[in-house]
Order: C-alpha cells, then sequence, then structure tokens
C-alpha cells in the first residue's frame, strides 16, 4: 500500500482507525508509516504521526528508544501545533529514555509556558514534564515552582485547568 498517497487524502476518525487496523495486520508497515511523520508535506506527517499516535496507545514497544529521540527533535524543530501535538502524545505513551534530552526538556518548557502555542501543545508539553519529573525527582520541584509561578492573564481556561490538574497530581506522589 502507498501510505503516503493514502496519508495525502481527507482523512476522518474512523479513516486513520481504519488505517491503523491495517498496520496492526501487517505490522512491517509500521516503518512506513512512522517514517512519513519526517517528511516535508506537512499535511502527510502529521496525519502519519496521528496514526502512529494510535498505534502507541496499544503498541507502545513498537517503538524504540531512537524513535523517541527522533519524535523529541522532532518536536522541538517543527512549528506545525498539529505534528507537535501528535509526536508528544506518541511520546507520553513511551518508556522514557534515560536520560530524556535537555533540549526536549527546555522546549516543553517553552512550549508550555508560550501563550502562542496550541492549549493541546502547552498540555502536553506540562504531561511530559510531569512524567520526567517521575523519573527525575530533583526535576519536580522546579516543575511546581514554574506551575506555581505562571501569570495567569495570557492563557485560556484550557491552559488553567490542565496546570491545575498537573500540580495537584504532583503534589500528591
Amino acid at each position: 500500500m502507498d501510505y503516503t498517497e493514502h496519508l495525502s487524502r481527507p482523512l476522518s476518525k474512523h479513516f486513520v482507525d481504519h488505517l491503523v487496523q491495517q498496520i496492526f495486520a501487517k505490522p512491517h508497515d509500521f516503518d512506513q508509516v512512522y517514517h512519513l511523520i519526517f517528511v516535508p508535506e506537512e499535511t502527510v506527517a502529521w496525519r502519519a504521526a496521528w496514526a502512529c499516535q494510535k498505534i502507541s496507545e496499544r503498541k507502545p514497544e513498537w517503538f524504540t528508544d531512537n524513535q523517541f529521540n527522533e519524535l523529541a527533535s522532532l518536536v522541538i524543530s517543527t512549528n506545525h501545533g498539529g505534528l507537535q501535538r501528535g509526536c508528544l502524545s506518541i511520546l507520553l505513551n513511551l518508556v522514557l529514555p534515560d536520560p530524556v534530552s535537555v533540549e526536549f526538556i527546555n522546549s516543553c518548557f517553552e512550549q508550555m509556558l508560550s501563550v502562542k502555542s496550541p492549549i493541546a501543545v502547552q498540555a502536553l508539553s506540562m504531561k511530559m514534564l510531569s512524567r520526567i519529573s517521575q523519573k527525575e525527582p530533583d526535576f519536580k520541584q522546579e516543575l511546581i515552582a514554574t506551575l506555581e509561578n505562571i501569570d495567569f492573564e495570557n492563557y485560556s481556561s484550557g491552559f488553567k485547568s490542565s496546570r491545575n490538574n498537573i500540580l495537584k497530581g504532583l503534589k500528591n506522589k
């Protein structure tokens, strides 16, 4: 199957679910779809990330530490909100490598705090930082302090809700 052509067409949730089922039936096609996340055509790339997100929910073991690092690098380098959202969603389903890139951590902080980032990217960045803080306990206090000291004036109610939920989780662990 030509996945590039397939992902170039308008998609719906049902369409992506069907594509994912095809990949589960033919696991050797996973690498082909995964590599489409990195093509220059952003529409194909973010749709491939959407499909891989769904795959990562059921088969996170299909992803390697190297792929975690590739996806983290893409989150840092792309300005496409849908692609950032898809990659962060995948990364949240995967085992964290040891160590997690400082550049990726800094990028998550920047995206979380940037009022220009889509709310989904802000919230997913917060969740990723929370996961990293579970692995790196010294980092937890820094994240709590950052979240507690945010001036809410320019942030959405969705951001505030995510922030409150993450803070509550951090303080209860």
